[in-house]
């Protein structure tokens, strides 16, 4: 992925990893749109970053993403990036019962919501010059971590899937990236 003269969209770019990203690609001179459940914590990194710009979005919400990618493409018609980097890190234990609201909410936010993000602007993104998608995972999808079991299940099947969608979108000028950004990490650390 070419790291300058781009339209990138973040989820979950008000804190963390995500707004990391997005600060560095932002001083790297590309337009950046984050995505994010809270406007005060959106207003708060926009004002921030004179230029940037927020969009409101749920990840694991369907009709969310549905009106995140409607506004994108409306707003944004020179969208070519889509970083899918939301996600929850609930501590569990599946040696007892496990509490199945968090389980689903780990699984919405964090496989699904990458996946819906993805389809609502996958046309779009096949559309446009130089156009790239990026998964960021975990290394707990290689490794993973017995007190987070869920979540490092749900990057390990999000590392599948972006395999997948590597595969199935290796005719278009869609690049599929798996990217693993450790805290404080630049995005020339993304591996494929």
């Amino acid at each position: 992925m070419q790291l300058t003269d781009n339209t990138i969209f973040i989820t979950g770019g008000t804190s963390g990893i995500g707004c990391g990203l997005a600060e560095a690609f932002h001083k790297l001179g590309n337009q950046v749109i984050i995505g994010g459940r809270r406007k005060a914590l959106l207003d708060e990194v926009t004002r921030a970053n004179p230029g940037m710009r927020a969009v409101e979005l749920d990840i694991a919400d369907p009709a969310s993403i549905e009106r995140a990618a409607a506004t994108l493409i409306a707003d944004y018609p020179k969208l070519n990036v889509l970083i899918n980097n939301a996600g929850i890190m609930p501590f569990d234990d599946l040696s007892g019962p496990v509490d199945d609201a968090t389980a689903v909410s780990t699984i919405d936010t964090n496989l699904l919501g990458p996946i819906r993000m993805t389809a609502g602007l996958v046309g779009h993104l096949k559309r446009r010059p130089r156009a790239a998608i990026v998964n960021n995972t975990s290394v707990l999808a290689y490794v993973p971590l017995a007190t987070s079991a869920v979540y490092s299940a749900t990057k390990a099947a999000l590392h599948s899937c972006t395999l997948s969608l590597r595969f199935v979108l290796r005719g278009t000028n869609v690049t599929v990236t798996a990217g693993l950004f450790p805290r404080g990490a630049s995005p020339v650390t993304m591996t494929s």
